[in-house]
């Protein structure tokens, strides 16, 4: 590896940190307070995709 090379990295490594620390600070301001209440039964309908099934009508 050259000189380049070195230098790519090192900046590369520097953005990210940067990127880390910014996406850290927006958590902590803005989602670290935010509670969401979690319905099982909607739940997994959604994620078995199952739909309410009509009554079957026994009337003839």
């Amino acid at each position: 590896m050259d000189l380049r090379d070195h230098f790519l990295l090192r900046k590369l490594a520097v953005v990210l940190v940067i990127k880390l620390v910014i996406l850290t600070g927006l958590w902590w301001g803005f989602v670290r307070e935010q509670r969401v209440a979690v319905d099982t039964d909607a739940v997994a309908s959604q994620m078995l995709g199952s739909r309410p099934v009509p009554p079957v009508s026994t009337q003839e």
